[in-house]
């Protein structure tokens, strides 16, 4: 997040508030898929082409969706479906560690501490502060094939961990070349995999909240015992999916998106006005968006059906009928985003800063 000017108050939390999801509604009955075939994807084919093959699973395949409204919400912490659990508002531009102090934190270095990304001006390419008009908007870019291989998955901490670790140099690989294009920032994020409450420059996180990306130290925290726990999941494509609408977090932060997200909240008036909450909703349906294209590129890059159809189902079942305030989109608005970004893999097509009131709502 650029800090404001000098003559400027500090921006109200929102600007640097956790972006997170909330609770899932129950799924529905099964419906066929609807995978395009032929869609063109932005660099060169995966090193081992299986489209024909994926195409051919995916329409002898059951691709589980909710019936009426469903949708995919990434979740800001104060806005949830169950406030005990969630609604978490704190937030502290002192703070430049995330700290923890128990065996259940697991990190991507061997530090517990994860501190505040370098700003140094004459580093590379940096973040441009805009929206829709954001340079990664480039016309036919999107996430690029990318084969990767995920580790056994289960529930505790450490294996939890390990799947992240292993999803995210996929994730970049899949991501570097349109920021490449853009001549914009490639900085991998730092993941931390907590069972414990951890500290962050965007506040504290609860284990019983849902994840988040701070974008004050480019950080993504991946609370395991909560999804285990509290949303008892079990398939290893949900905690895939949850991951890759973080990581379209940490995509805004790179591209200078969240930035001038925060500065367009703080020039609304505030995060709680109408238009704060509408202009929040249009950053997370895009993360959920290019959640997505994210799980396109996996699948086309040879990721297994079994992992891609459970991350889209639990998507398409997030909305703001579980939350406390209108601030996600509603889960068909929700279901519109995420199959946008998978079935066309085109970061254009996922500018929801264009897109008019009643596409975000």
């Amino acid at each position: 997040m650029a800090p404001p000017p000098a003559n400027r108050p500090l921006p109200p939390p929102q600007a640097t508030m956790p972006l997170t999801r909330p609770h899932p509604a129950p799924p529905g009955p099964p419906q066929p898929p609807t995978m395009p075939v032929g869609v063109p994807r932005f660099g060169p084919p995966p090193r081992k082409s299986n489209t024909g093959a994926i195409v051919a699973v995916v329409l002898a395949s059951v691709f589980l969706l909710a019936v009426g409204s469903v949708g995919v919400l990434a979740v800001s912490s104060s806005s949830s479906s169950d406030a005990s659990d969630y609604d978490d508002t704190s937030t502290s531009s002192e703070t430049s560690s995330s700290e923890t102090s128990s065996s259940d934190t697991s990190t991507s270095d061997s530090s517990s501490e994860t501190t505040e990304p370098s700003s140094d001006s004459d580093a590379g390419p940096q973040p441009v502060p805009a929206l829709g008009d954001n340079p990664f908007n480039i016309e036919g870019n999107g996430a690029m094939n990318t084969p990767c291989d995920l580790p056994a998955f289960s529930t505790d901490v450490s294996s939890q961990d390990a799947f992240y670790q292993a999803a995210l140099p996929c994730l970049m690989a899949a991501w570097t070349p349109a920021l490449e294009a853009a001549n914009l920032p490639v900085r991998t994020p730092t993941v931390v995999t907590t069972g414990e409450d951890v500290n962050s420059p965007c506040g504290t996180r609860s284990w019983n909240q849902t994840a988040m990306y701070c974008p004050g130290n480019h950080t993504i925290y991946m609370t395991a015992r909560y999804y285990a726990e509290k949303e008892q999941q079990t398939e290893a494509g949900v905690y895939l999916g949850q991951f890759a609408h973080e990581f379209g977090h940490a995509i805004q932060g790179m591209t200078g998106i969240n930035s001038a997200y925060g500065d367009a909240s703080y020039d609304a008036g505030g995060y709680e006005t109408s238009a704060g909450l509408e202009l929040t909703r249009r950053s997370e349906l895009q993360a959920t968006c290019f959640e997505g294209m994210a799980l396109a590129a996996l699948q086309n890059g040879g990721v297994s059906n079994d992992y891609i159809f459970p991350a889209l189902q639990d998507s398409s079942n997030r909305g703001d009928e579980f939350n406390n305030q209108p601030d996600h989109g509603s889960t068909a608005t929700n279901k519109v985003w995420v199959e946008q970004g998978f079935y066309k893999n085109r970061i254009t097509e996922c500018n929801t800063w264009l897109s008019p009131p009643e596409d975000v709502d």
